[in-house]
């Protein structure tokens, strides 16, 4: 019976070893982020589009308690699309009163050698500008946008 409760240890713990690896980003304290990536037949109808989906990565990275800097670690989006909500249905007061975007694109994380390590696909519709929240209230809390909040997210899920 103490043979059945070792092996039955041993094979949990292999088991465990082998079956919960951790992700890319699970040991990485600090990250280079790369400029936004915008192939020419992309959708891009905003011309700081591809700085602020920067600068949204950018808040996402120290939001998940990691540094920004150089290092052999690299992330960037890839953007395919970016376009602002219609003007007609802004002038025609149809608007939520924030600005909403649909940003469609990929979240890639690559070694120091290029190669690729995660690539992640984004879509948001909402803010990409930074709001306070309404249920923050008061409290002191940073500001962060819909797409901040989603790139978040994905880097969590990758450690």
């Amino acid at each position: 019976m103490r043979i059945f409760w070792i092996l039955l240890f041993i094979s949990a713990a292999s088991a465990a070893a082998f079956c919960s690896p951790g992700g890319v980003l699970e040991k990485v304290n600090k990250i280079q982020v790369d400029p936004t990536v915008v192939d020419p037949s992309s959708k891009i109808d905003d011309s700081v589009a591809p700085s602020l989906v920067r600068y949204n990565l950018r808040a996402a990275v120290r939001d998940a308690h990691m540094e920004e800097g150089n290092s052999p670690i690299r992330a960037h989006i890839v953007l395919d699309i970016f376009s602002s909500e219609s003007p007609v249905r802004k002038a025609a007061g149809m608007g939520s009163g924030r600005s909403t975007n649909t940003v469609d694109g990929k979240l890639v994380i690559q070694d120091a050698n290029g190669k690729e390590l995660a690539s992640v696909k984004i879509h948001v519709h909402g803010s990409v500008a930074f709001s306070t929240s309404d249920a923050d209230g008061d409290r002191g809390v940073h500001a962060t946008s819909d797409l901040e909040q989603r790139l978040l997210k994905e880097i969590e899920a990758l450690r």
